[in-house]
């Protein structure tokens, strides 16, 4: 008689079920959060190298040299809050075709089953990827970002850019107003990243409406190139049929102009944008250079190993129901967040 197995999944089982895959709201991750680093404890360590602008000391041609102590760097840790979307995995599923399935049902319950699980994976990872790209937007518009959730303590994660990087135009100052040139003011913001930081500003990101305000502009329209390709969001993978995909908009010289307009659904289930209205971000893909850091999955069942991801299912003991969760802990973290810069500009 064949032996049934009603074990669960082991997690190199459930690991292949998780395709690589672009998912919507992801586009900043990308652009600016390249890197990826995975640690084998709950804290995350990054360096912050402080600049030295300092130049070298003037001395007599047989003087001695003069000692110039470097400036150094410093070592932030923190314990990333871990993420954790989680589904039951119902009988009244298993025992139901399902979506597109044949009237009648042509799947086994077995096969249906396995088919549920890798649609709850993927699921997690595209809600998993929606925070993620949450945490860039945050700290990519005010430098900080704030995470908060059960039994983890609201905790600030300041990253410390330059207050002059962050800009709210007010009054007769705001796009849209008789007088106000939008492309002046972004020649000056680009000019003020590169005194900051001595990074080039290769990337701007808008709302619609700003962007709207923007092109408006008799300079923009004279200088604005669309002919050329979208260099950036086709080497990150972007390509028209993605959702969530940032829409390319023209270039200017070596700056590239991209809408995006993508959303998600807060805590509270309100639709929310990762843009909010009116916003302009600039930023230097290869002067921010990012990482996502990923603390240890606190799991028995993980061995407590260093890893992005760590899906796993169980069944509990009496009740006979079975879970499947995806758990991970990440933070991203820029080397230089003064290669940035986000305007409000109405």
């Amino acid at each position: 008689m064949p032996v049934t197995n009603y074990g669960t999944f082991q997690p190199d089982e459930l690991m292949p079920l998780i395709p690589s895959l672009f998912v919507g709201g992801n586009f900043l991750s990308l652009a600016f959060f390249p890197g990826s680093f995975e640690f084998d404890t709950e804290f995350v360590h990054f360096d912050r190298v402080l600049d030295d602008k300092r130049m070298a000391p003037l001395v007599a041609p047989l003087a001695q040299g003069k000692i110039q102590q470097p400036k150094g760097y410093r070592m932030e840790t923190l314990i990333p809050a871990s993420i954790k979307p989680k589904n039951q995995v119902r009988a009244d599923e298993v025992l139901k075709r399902l979506p597109g399935e044949r009237i009648g049902g042509e799947m086994s319950a077995s096969d249906r089953a396995a088919a549920i699980r890798e649609n709850y994976l993927l699921g997690h990872q595209q809600k998993i990827a929606r925070r993620k790209e949450w945490m860039a937007s945050s700290i990519l518009r005010t430098g900080s970002v704030t995470l908060v959730g059960d039994d983890y303590p609201s905790t600030v994660v300041n990253f410390q850019r330059s207050g002059s990087l962050t800009v709210t135009l007010a009054g007769a100052s705001r796009w849209g107003q008789a007088g106000i040139s939008p492309y002046d003011n972004l020649e000056t913001w680009i000019g003020l990243v590169g005194d900051t930081s001595g990074a080039a500003v290769d990337i701007v990101t808008m709302d619609r409406l700003a962007w709207g305000l923007f092109v408006a502009d008799a300079k923009v329209k004279k200088l604005l190139d669309r002919t050329l390709g979208q260099t950036h969001a086709i080497n990150l993978g972007f390509t028209a049929q993605i959702p969530g995909r940032p829409s390319y908009m023209g270039r200017i010289g070596e700056v590239e102009f991209y809408v995006y307009n993508d959303v998600y659904e807060d805590d509270a289930g309100a639709s929310a944008k990762l843009i909010p209205d009116y916003t302009v971000l600039l930023g230097s893909m290869a002067g921010v250079e990012g990482s996502w850091l990923y603390g240890c999955v606190q799991h028995a069942a993980n061995n407590y190993a260093a890893g992005a991801y760590f899906p796993h299912n169980w069944v509990e003991d009496g009740t006979g129901a079975e879970f499947i969760e995806t758990i991970t802990a990440p933070i991203c973290a820029p080397k230089r967040i003064d290669a940035t810069l986000c305007a409000t500009v109405n």
